[in-house]
């Protein structure tokens, strides 16, 4: 059975959705290669499509329903096996088969949503799921395999089956995944939350709602602000402080009574829920104590000036590497060019 691989020429589209019930979420995606009746099921297949830093969102069906966190797939999907019992009355009388063929996919980083996706709360917005469905279908040709299951007889649940393809959009609708949108994307963007409450939130677009601060003037302006602000209040405290962003992999350096530390300052105008780091940054808080300050929600106006701003602040603060997802390669170029200008 081929699969409709109808996200493939959108790099945005990199998450699922994976209904289980299982304890050990964010382990890895795991299902049979085949189902009872010994044929191939989309729901299991899909563990063969992921790839090296798609998101994967966790269903969990004891402890909820709903949306409780997400992984980071690691690596290729492989063969392998599995010992399982399938939940409809067929499986149930079948018994725990195994070991038998599966598809497998590590998964690594899992963390908790801070506001768990509930199924009461994709209930509410039922109306808007409908009508991204619905564009959807006009839009892709074939199965969608989409995660939530909607009639007119009940009310919204999750679909039948184990994985599911959760389309970008629906991601972008939801301000629970604010952390999730903003770690999946590939470049510093400045992502706006949607207001499911206007109309125009209700029709499903192309449109991912992210807007690059292309002006590099407006970024400077905002990094200068946090800078600034981090510099003058550890001034205040009878700091001696430096700035060293330009030749270091850290921002600012503080320094009394003898005892120097390093500080990391990120600043945005709109709230942040995740932040980008380079590998000199990670580097260093690993190797040496950091502080991180992220100053959010600042305010910018036409003329550059920045206004207001919430301070958070994690001292001692060291990266985990199984959280960062990658979302950026940098790639030695292969020999065998053939050097200047294409010919037709």
């Amino acid at each position: 059975m081929p699969v409709n691989r109808w996200w493939v020429n959108d790099p945005a589209e990199r998450y699922w959705l994976e209904i289980t019930n299982r304890e050990d979420i964010g382990t890895n995606l795991l299902a049979p290669q085949v189902n009872d009746r010994g044929e191939e099921y989309w729901s299991y297949a899909l563990v063969r499509e992921v790839r090296p830093g798609d998101l994967v969102l966790h269903w969990d069906k004891n402890h909820g329903p709903g949306v409780v966190g997400y992984s980071h797939v690691q690596g290729d999907a492989f063969a392998s096996t599995i010992i399982w019992q399938s939940r409809g009355t067929y499986g149930r009388q079948r018994g725990a088969s195994g070991p038998e063929p599966a598809w497998q996919a590590p998964l690594g980083g899992y963390r908790r949503l801070k506001h768990p996706l509930t199924q009461e709360r994709l209930r509410d917005i039922e109306p808007s799921i409908r009508a991204l469905r619905d564009h959807l279908t006009e839009v892709v040709q074939g199965p969608l395999y989409f995660p939530f299951a909607l009639s007119d007889s009940r009310p919204l649940r999750a679909a039948q089956g184990y994985l599911a393809k959760l389309p970008r959009a629906l991601v972008d609708e939801l301000p629970e995944l604010l952390e999730l949108r903003q770690t999946a994307i590939s470049e510093p963007h400045e992502p706006e939350v949607p207001d499911l409450t206007s109309s125009s939130s209700r029709k499903p677009t192309r449109s991912t709602g992210y807007g690059r601060q292309r002006d590099a003037k407006r970024r400077q302006a905002v990094e200068r602000y946090a800078m600034d602000l981090v510099l003058g209040h550890f001034r205040s405290l009878g700091y001696e402080v430096e700035d060293v962003g330009d030749h270091s992999p850290w921002d600012v350096t503080v320094r009394r009574d003898g005892t120097e530390s390093h500080i990391e300052v990120k600043g945005s105008t709109t709230t942040r829920e995740a932040i980008d780091l380079t590998e000199g940054e990670v580097r260093h808080a690993e190797g040496i104590a950091t502080c991180l300050i992220v100053i959010d929600q600042i305010e910018l106006d036409d003329d550059l000036r920045c206004h207001g701003g919430r301070w958070r602040t994690w001292t001692d603060w060291s990266p985990r590497r199984e959280e960062l997802v990658a979302t950026a390669y940098r790639y030695p170029l292969p020999g065998g060019e053939r050097t200047g200008r294409p010919q037709a």
